[in-house]
């Protein structure tokens, strides 16, 4: 729960987000949208949407709004490639693909050739559409063989989730913030946030709550199976270091940081009941559309939560919707479910 004494007073964060560089992409502020079927039908609490899905560009998602500061020292510095490298449906490819054509940069995507890489859809289909050089490999060493190439060749390469990291979790100390004045232009007060938790999304959620000193439960779900205090520890040392980029006078341990590995199922990508569940529960209440792989699993975390009492009526969640609805097409077979009327 974050320490309800302010850090700073909200123009002052402001004040300091402005210092960094940044381009223009998303189209903000994203909507904030009341569920009131899907809260009905859970019999639980109040549940709003914070639709980071919708930042407009290239389907929009969380890395549109995280890549306003992190992708803007290589525009401004001139490289040549932006490169990135994950799963076969990675959204984070997609957006670099994307961003490499918005600005007339070459891209690559270095993705592993897994379960969801045949036929070509979703986010790898987007990828060869914005151009980008795209190399599915089977080891890790051929991404570094890839990246060797590029700069044997003479060519300046960026590469979107190494370059720029702490400035991803900056991006959304600003997203916090733009959240609170929307809840507090409705007089809301939320209990409780659920988020998917890579790193950086999660961080600087839980940064600007804290700099603004908003009593909150920020619940991240991470979509890899994970050691629950490695990873609140390894999230509390990013806070700080964004922290102290903000010159906040706040320091965080592990205890600030709430984090769970066990929805992920047995690995990563990997489709769990619940995470079908809840896309179907979404798209069946709300016309709302997740992904199987981020916003399933953090959305099907929270539906455990609220069955399990841990949310009650009369309090109120934040869902914030990350995106990565490209993804949903790659597992369209799995999502067919034998027997869906159990679901509705």
């Amino acid at each position: 729960m974050a320490d309800e004494r302010p850090a700073v007073s909200a123009g002052t964060l402001k004040n300091r987000l402005a210092r960094f560089s940044r381009l223009s992409l998303a189209d903000l502020p994203t909507p904030l949208l009341d569920c009131p079927r899907l809260s009905e039908k859970l019999g639980g609490p109040r549940i709003l949407v914070k639709r980071e899905d919708l930042t407009g560009m290239a389907f929009g998602g969380n890395k549109v709004r995280e890549f306003e500061y992190s992708v803007a020292p290589a525009i401004r510095e001139g490289y040549d490639v932006l490169l990135h490298g994950a799963a076969s449906q990675s959204n984070q490819s997609r957006l670099t693909a994307a961003m490499a054509a918005r600005f007339g940069l070459k891209a690559v995507m270095v993705g592993r050739r897994d379960a969801h890489s045949r036929p070509v859809n979703g986010n790898l289909l987007l990828d060869h559409l914005f151009g980008a050089e795209v190399h599915l490999i089977d080891r890790p060493e051929e991404k570094v063989q890839v990246i060797e190439r590029l700069k044997a060749g003479g060519q300046r390469v960026y590469n979107t989730s190494t370059d720029g990291y702490y400035l991803r979790s900056i991006s959304y100390v600003d997203g916090f913030l733009e959240m609170w004045e929307q809840l507090q232009d409705r007089g809301v007060k939320p209990d409780g946030l659920y988020v998917c938790s890579g790193v950086h999304t999660h961080v600087g959620l839980v940064v600007g709550a804290r700099a603004l000193g908003v009593p909150l439960r920020v619940v991240g779900i991470s979509p890899s199976p994970q050691d629950d205090e490695e990873d609140a520890a390894s999230l509390a040392g990013v806070a700080n270091k964004v922290a102290e980029m903000l010159a906040l006078d706040l320091s965080f341990t592990g205890d600030d940081f709430e984090s769970y590995g066990a929805f992920a199922g047995d690995a990563y990508g990997v489709l769990t009941d619940a995470s079908r569940e809840a896309v179907l529960l979404a798209a069946r209440t709300e016309a709302l559309i997740l992904d199987p792989v981020y916003t399933g699993k953090a959305f099907g975390a929270m539906l455990r939560h609220i069955r399990e009492g841990q949310w009650r009526t009369g309090q109120t969640i934040v869902f914030v919707h990350t995106g990565g609805t490209p993804a949903l097409f790659a597992y369209a077979d799995e999502m067919l479910d034998p027997d869906p009327s159990r679901l509705r």
